[in-house]
């Protein structure tokens, strides 16, 4: 019996497949580490559950054995859907989009991905709008450092207080670079992202928020938006944690809506 790596190489021959950097393909071939991440999920009978970028279909064999009471796996690379949907038949529904695409989600109760480094920020992005009840995502260990980081940092930019103010955010796992093929020049973490009940207008309110003021982090927030409480209108906006954000979305309403966005600084800024 071939392990996943052997495994992986056999059908990247069959197929014809090298692994594209546009793609950002990089495969999990750990078991140890595909079981970790579906214990994570919590899956059960009754939830409905997307794979973003099933790859060649190891995670979502385990997922599979989970018994939801859906399962849904999205994949680009038209090579490997094909193969997918016959590996799986009825199993699985397969979806031969860009995952991107698919954001903001509200169908499924469990969101499950192993993504491409380079589309991390507008992962969190996208799941920030979206409605689920547990995602657990594999990104790599700097980008969860700066997802963790806590206010007044180096590493605290606007994708942490979004992500922090929306979610529990958790470690449940490491996983080496060697666990990958091809293998990447960074570790990783497995993270479960739990909703904390902020609706979606709110969210994206806030998103617009964060996204305006880290392009100018180290100025004070009053200088940059109309701040009612004076004492927060004059904390430099590295400094502002993810509730006193959230309290200026809630408390700016469709005011922050009308505001110019400059999305290229703070994206840069990810």
């Amino acid at each position: 019996m071939m392990n996943l790596r052997e495994e992986a190489i056999a059908l990247m021959n069959y197929l014809g497949i090298r692994p594209r950097k546009r793609l950002g393909q990089s495969f999990l071939v750990s078991r140890e580490a595909i079981i970790r991440i579906c214990d994570a999920a919590e899956i059960s009978k009754e939830d409905s559950v997307v794979e973003l970028g099933a790859g060649f279909g190891f995670l979502s064999e385990e997922l599979i054995r989970r018994n939801p009471r859906k399962l849904t796996l999205v994949e680009l690379d038209r090579k490997i859907c094909s193969y997918l949907m016959k590996k799986f038949g009825e199993k699985a529904e397969v979806l031969c989009v860009d995952m991107m695409s698919l954001l903001p989600l509200d169908e499924y109760s469990k969101i499950v991905s192993v993504p491409p480094y380079n589309i991390s920020s507008k992962l969190i992005h996208g799941l920030v709008k979206s409605d689920f009840r547990k995602a657990v995502l594999v990104l790599q260990k700097e980008f969860v450092g700066k997802l963790r980081a806590r206010p007044g940092t180096r590493k605290y930019t606007w994708i942490s207080a979004l992500s922090q103010a929306v979610f529990h955010l958790e470690i449940a796992g490491y996983i080496s670079r060697f666990d990958f093929i091809p293998t990447p020049k960074v570790d990783s973490f497995i993270i479960s992202l739990v909703p904390k009940g902020v609706n979606r207008k709110t969210a994206e309110i806030l998103s617009r928020i964060v996204r305006i003021a880290f392009s100018r982090k180290r100025r004070k927030i009053g200088s940059i938006l109309s701040i009612k409480d004076d004492k927060i209108a004059e904390k430099r906006v590295i400094n502002l944690s993810p509730d006193e954000l959230l309290e200026i979305a809630l408390s700016a309403g469709d005011a922050i809506e009308r505001c110019p966005d400059n999305q290229t600084d703070a994206h840069r800024d990810s």
